[in-house]
């Protein structure tokens, strides 16, 4: 490779290069590769095991078996291979401890065990939780209309 002879250091910058017409070695590429894309159907069923798992993790406190107690809690959050991150809530249900034990079930859901995972890929995911020992769950307005939430959320893919 030709060069034109440095005269000073801070010219060397500007005029240690290689003349035009001479080729520069080839650069490694340092872009990684694209990550999968998956449709929005496979997004719509792993969201639905995301919640599924959700759910079997909720552990309510003996003490609230003995009052009836109904509230619903919007908890936003972050999945990323088989991890949780920036658990929140978005609507309080108006208990602290129900809203707990809703974060609680996001931040120690078993991710692990949901086939086929969707590996390299976030997901911004919203999950609607509705607490209601009333017995009387599947009649409640609130049970009713987190229930639509949960759909209209569930029904948009992207983040």
């Amino acid at each position: 490779m030709k060069s034109i002879p440095c005269l000073s250091p801070l010219l060397g910058l500007l005029l240690c290069s290689p003349v035009l017409g001479d080729t520069l070695p080839p650069q490694a590429s340092t872009a990684a590769a694209p990550a999968q894309v998956h449709s929005c159907k496979e997004i719509k069923a792993f969201k639905l095991q995301l919640h599924e798992a959700i759910t079997a993790a909720l552990k309510y406190p003996h003490e609230l078996a003995l009052h009836p107690l109904t509230g619903v809690t919007y908890v936003a959050y972050d999945y990323l291979d088989g991890h949780v991150s920036n658990a929140h809530i978005t609507m309080y249900s108006g208990d602290g401890t129900l809203d707990r034990i809703a974060v609680a079930a996001v931040e120690d859901a078993d991710y692990a065990s949901i086939t086929p995972q969707l590996d390299g890929e976030k997901i911004h995911d919203l999950v609607i939780v509705v607490f209601d020992n009333t017995g009387e769950s599947e009649h409640s307005s609130a049970a009713k209309s987190a229930k639509k939430k949960q759909a209209a959320a569930d029904a948009n893919c992207g983040d």
